[in-house]
């Protein structure tokens, strides 16, 4: 009974060591995720004048819409 019980612990920590390095390369690709989205906002910090003369245009084109 002691040997079953050893074995069914043995496993139980290898699940829970897969379980954990999963967990850690969701975690890896949600922060790469996060970063890929907040990269718009470090471009537009870094080129505003790009921006501001475009959305410019874009409020003159959709100005004259009407």
């Amino acid at each position: 009974m002691s040997n079953d019980a050893t074995r069914d612990l043995e496993a139980l920590r290898l699940a829970i060591g897969r379980r954990e390095e999963q967990l850690q390369a969701a975690l890896a690709d949600l922060v790469r995720a996060a970063e890929t989205r907040a990269s718009l906002g470090h471009y537009v910090a870094r080129y505003p004048w790009h921006f501001l003369i475009g959305g410019l245009a874009l409020g003159a084109w959709l100005g004259s819409r009407r």
